[in-house]
């Protein structure tokens, strides 16, 4: 049997594109209405009226599990924009949307907020499971009827539906390659790690000291902080940086608060070159790119991981699709050079 998401690949369109189309709802421009309109001829796609109307006769609930938007400046406003158009987009399948918010660096919101997710009556959850610890102890709490998506990160050993990530180590790996590119003086580049403990974070620095170890002329030395949203610790980290390290070439910062390592090593008046390379389209981030006092960025595509997230969710409970297991975004260098074109998405 022939499926919308089918369609919607062959014609190289969002689903919900392909749903407007089918039921006559507009906001279609003419030319995708004909690619639309010749994948469904070329499929020869013969609607299910039954299935659809049984499915349709009541609405699904998506709960979605994640930290504040406000924290980690402002970050977790790229995925939830891309839940949010998700949402826009399956408004006629009567898909509802309720966020479950915690506190980023709290252990203990995290396991009060997600004992309200599991309390909810969803049809389906989409977690980012940050503060690993305890997230490997609550997922082992989520009742087996419950399909549950991860986002931003991942856990080893769990029974997701899907995943929807970047290769966090691969991902360390590129960016010490890029710092080795930079660096070919012998020196030392430190690493910042933001406790409480992540899976993502931990694999991209491990990524980034493993490509280094063939590179013994650059040093990896690794510095763990406990932040919350004190950012204002950011400082002493970097003076203690620079006073213990003469030699100091390179910081990797595997989050999106890069530009406070950046303003913090401005603000001590450095007068070495210190190579940064860090994570994520925040507008600061990109003002510091744009100067040349960030060399790279990595971007992990977090608006895209959060729309994807809610669809796996619908094809799978909504569409009886079979989903994919785990979906890899695409690792993206961004440099000064193209960042503007990123900024376009």
């Amino acid at each position: 049997m022939v499926t919308i998401k089918q369609i919607a690949e062959k014609a190289g369109v969002s689903i919900g594109t392909v749903d407007r189309v089918l039921h006559n709802r507009g906001y279609v421009s003419q030319q995708a209405e004909q690619k639309i309109r010749q994948a469904i001829a070329e499929l020869d796609y013969k609607p299910n009226i039954f299935a659809r109307h049984l499915k349709l006769s009541r609405p699904f609930k998506f709960g979605v599990l994640m930290p504040e938007f406000k924290q980690d400046c402002g970050y977790w406003e790229m995925p939830g924009d891309g839940i949010r158009k998700a949402q826009s987009e399956l408004k006629t399948h009567r898909i509802e949307i309720e966020f479950f918010h915690y506190e980023r660096y709290s252990e203990k919101s995290f396991l009060n907020v997600c004992q309200k997710a599991l309390h909810a009556s969803l049809n389906g959850l989409l977690v980012a499971p940050l503060c690993a610890p305890c997230a490997s102890e609550m997922i082992q709490k989520i009742p087996s009827n419950l399909p549950y998506v991860f986002f931003d990160s991942t856990l080893p050993n769990a029974h997701c539906l899907s995943s929807i990530v970047q290769d966090s180590f691969m991902s360390g790996q590129l960016a010490g390659h890029l710092m080795s590119l930079l660096i070919n003086d012998p020196g030392i580049a430190a690493t910042i790690r933001i406790l409480p403990e992540d899976f993502h974070i931990d694999e991209r620095i491990r990524g980034f000291e493993a490509f280094l170890k063939d590179h013994p002329y650059l040093k990896v030395v690794s510095y763990e902080a406990t932040l919350g949203d004190r950012t204002d610790k950011i400082s002493s980290i970097i003076d203690n940086i620079l006073k213990s390290y003469d030699q100091i070439r390179g910081l990797f910062i595997p989050n999106a608060l890069t530009f406070q390592f950046v303003q913090a090593l401005q603000n001590k008046h450095c007068d070495r070159k210190i190579h940064v390379i860090g994570y994520d389209l925040l507008k600061e981030n990109i003002d510091y790119l744009k100067k040349g006092q960030i060399d790279f960025l990595i971007s992990q595509q977090s608006r895209q991981q959060g729309y994807h997230g809610i669809y796996t969710l619908f094809r799978h409970v909504v569409l009886n699709e079979v989903v994919p297991s785990k979906m890899m975004m695409a690792i993206d260098i961004i440099a000064k050079e193209n960042v503007d074109y990123y900024q376009m998405k």
